[in-house]
């Protein structure tokens, strides 16, 4: 009987019946394609956040009667590989060295740093490719940077002071260089000469030394646990800090690895870096709701519709038996059946979406997921069983003996 019932009614009510599996298959599938970009923003978002620099600065580490007497200290640049070798060390993008030196002579400051480097990593086949170009990719340089050791870069700045151009030769640190290009970082460097870090090592005697590292890392936004104290953790709240990528506990990671050294989290970085994700999440997840809730709204008001043509029939199921329960049962298959369908069609559509979204926002793909599938069809179904509640209401409300009067 509830089988022919809703039969008829799905054949003599085709396009109101297509309409609530079109408003339903259409939140359903921005619902998904949302879910899919909720799911892969957190590396993607933080991929882009990392062309902004590095979020860890590694420095020596000074006891105290060395901070005293302004004794330097340096870290070993054949550690710096070993970053790479830590838990997280596929979240490990970039780093780069820095060392600086100064020519008293010339009274100004020297730096030396890797621009392209590739770090024969212990396992791996091919080489990890770092370097500035990767990891401040900011950096601006007119001209080229150094190629052989007797030439070097300029800071705009300094390089407008002294009135130096390109191909202009200088004397530092004992040697002539030719100057190549001109850069620009925005930071101190402006004021500095730039030079291959193994150049720059060798005339100042510091073979194999380096001042810092910044590092570029992938990481799990801040929360409040993450800002716990690692010392006052227990061993199970420790194990579960040092296992999720957070910017702390891959420093804490980096500083293990590296001899005598400090690794702190670049804070201003980090912290925005958190907000910006978060942020965009709550954004998605109420976009989400919107959808899903405009959906039902659609569906609710083209049931009432459908209701409205059918006062006649309901009030004469009502006359001839059907109790509450039973027309409640009636209604709700209806809104179970156009769910699924919705749901399955939704789930289908949410592919093309999200793959539109990934390339326009990203440039790549977003990663389809099964699990979609089942929450597609649920949130398709909760999406039909609230555009049903009003019409159901409405349903329960109608009189037989109002409606049927004299027929």
């Amino acid at each position: 009987m509830l089988f022919n019932i809703i039969k008829r009614s799905f054949i003599n009510q085709k396009k109101a019946m297509a309409v609530m599996v079109i408003a339903v298959a259409v939140g359903t599938a921005i619902a998904a394609s949302l879910l899919s970009l909720s799911m892969d923003i957190s590396s993607k978002i933080a991929k882009e956040l990392r062309s902004f620099g590095a979020n860890i600065l590694v420095q020596p580490k000074v006891t105290a009667l060395a901070g005293i007497a302004g004794q330097k200290r340096y870290l070993d640049e054949k550690d710096l590989v070993k970053v790479k070798t830590i838990f997280w060390r596929h979240n490990i993008l970039g780093l780069v060295p820095f060392l600086y030196v100064e020519d008293e002579v010339q009274g100004v400051k020297v730096v030396g740093t890797w621009y392209k480097q590739p770090l024969k990593v212990p396992g791996e086949k091919k080489p990890f490719e770092t370097g500035i170009s990767n990891v401040m990719p900011w950096w601006q340089i007119q001209g080229r940077w150094p190629e052989k050791n007797n030439e070097i870069l300029v800071g705009a700045d300094l390089a407008d002071r002294k009135g130096l151009r390109l191909n202009d030769t200088v004397q530092l640190l004992g040697k002539e260089f030719v100057v190549t290009g001109i850069v620009r970082t925005g930071g101190k460097e402006d004021n500095m000469f730039v030079g291959e870090l193994s150049t720059i090592q060798k005339l100042s005697g510091l073979t194999g030394k380096v001042s810092r590292v910044y590092i570029s890392a992938l990481t799990t936004p801040m929360d409040d646990f993450a800002y716990k104290d690692p010392e006052k953790m227990t061993r199970k709240e420790y194990e579960k800090w040092y296992c999720t990528g957070y910017v702390t506990s891959i420093a804490k990671q980096v500083e293990e690895v590296i001899a005598g050294s400090v690794a702190r989290p670049i804070w201003p970085v980090a912290q925005t870096e958190g907000k910006v994700l978060n942020r965009l999440k709550l954004l998605i997840y109420l976009l989400t709701a919107v959808s899903l809730l405009s959906a039902a709204l659609g569906v609710s008001t083209t049931m009432i519709m459908s209701l409205l043509r059918r006062t006649h029939e309901v009030a004469l199921m009502k006359a001839i038996g059907a109790d509450r329960i039973k027309t409640i049962i009636i209604f709700l298959t209806e809104a179970l059946i156009i769910g699924l369908a919705g749901g399955i069609i939704g789930y289908i559509l949410s592919f093309g979406i999200s793959q539109y979204i990934g390339y326009q926002v990203f440039g790549t793909a977003l990663k389809q997921r099964f699990v979609l599938l089942p929450l597609s069809i649920g949130a398709s179904v909760v999406i039909a069983v609230l555009g049903a509640y009003l019409p159901i209401r409405r349903a329960l409300g109608i009189k037989p003996a109002v409606v049927l009067k004299g027929e």
